[in-house]
């Protein structure tokens, strides 16, 4: 007869875990380090139940599989564009690598490749070597550019609000509630539209980029922005005055006002016809 072994739930729930994302202990983690001192010597046959054509390790495999796959299905989906990048068998021994180190704590599996990108900056091949790999380091902007992404999608924010309009008196323009923005050594932003768009690009040389995410009714928009953009949008978020906003570029870059009143003026037409402002 199989001995029955009780465990306390967190301690079983903490123990199954581990069995089932670090199958070959390959984190250095003991399963039986999380049981109780009386009950770190449970066997798995003494927790899991055998059957007629399955031994309890088989069943525990199939669980494993089927989790394991569950999971590194989500991670795919999360950073579909990093999986094409760089090739699914590479991402997928990272992600399997990384959901064994550090597993997920959250009901909600949106939040699974939260801390995917530091976990790759921390695992880079490269680590130990003088010079980096550039390629490595557009994978991690990579990564952390589409969290962000499901991030800004899911994030709750003020939705009813009026949008401006040219007629708007400049003082009263704000930036809308969802408005991220995002500053690149590498092509980020065309790289992920480009496989979006199922364009399948290659991996880009280094060369600085900005862009802009927003969000209005719930749909996401990403717009490319030069240096000084992102710099008046980034005095504009701290500040939340045009008028400061204004005066700070200027001083940085020591523009003539007229000058870039003539630049400021169309800046805002477009950003009035794409949404960036609310009254």
């Amino acid at each position: 007869m199989q001995k029955t072994v009780k465990i306390p739930l967190k301690n079983f729930q903490q123990w199954m875990q581990q069995l089932l994302l670090d199958p070959y202990q390959q984190t250095g983690v003991d399963p039986s380090d999380l049981l109780p001192d009386q009950l770190n010597a449970a066997s798995i046959e003494d927790v899991i139940s055998h059957s007629e054509k399955l031994t309890a390790q088989e069943h525990l495999g199939i669980y494993q599989r089927s989790y394991i796959a569950r999971l590194r299905n989500c991670m795919s989906q999360q950073f579909s564009a990093l999986e094409y990048a760089l090739g699914e068998t590479i991402f997928c021994a990272f992600a399997d690598e990384y959901l064994a180190s550090k597993p997920s704590h959250n009901y909600n599996l949106a939040y699974l490749g939260a801390h995917f990108a530091d976990y790759l900056e921390n695992n880079r091949p490269d680590a130990h070597e003088n010079i980096k790999e550039d390629w490595i380091d557009f994978m991690i902007e990579l990564a952390r550019f589409e969290y962000a992404i499901g991030v800004i999608f899911e994030m709750k924010a003020e939705e009813d609000y009026q949008l401006a309009t040219m007629d708007t008196d400049e003082n009263k323009l704000k930036l809308v509630p969802i408005c991220t923005l995002f500053k690149f050594r590498f092509p980020v932003r065309k790289y992920y539209s480009e496989f979006k768009n199922e364009k399948q690009p290659n991996l880009p040389s280094e060369s600085e980029s900005y862009c802009v995410v927003l969000r209005h009714k719930f749909k996401l928009a990403i717009y490319d922005l030069h240096k000084e953009q992102f710099e008046f949008l980034s005095y504009l978020k701290q500040q939340t005055d045009i008028a400061t906003a204004k005066e700070l570029i200027q001083v940085q870059y020591k523009e003539n006002p007229p000058l870039f009143d003539n630049v400021w003026n169309s800046w805002k037409e477009c950003w009035i016809a794409t949404n960036f402002f609310r009254v």
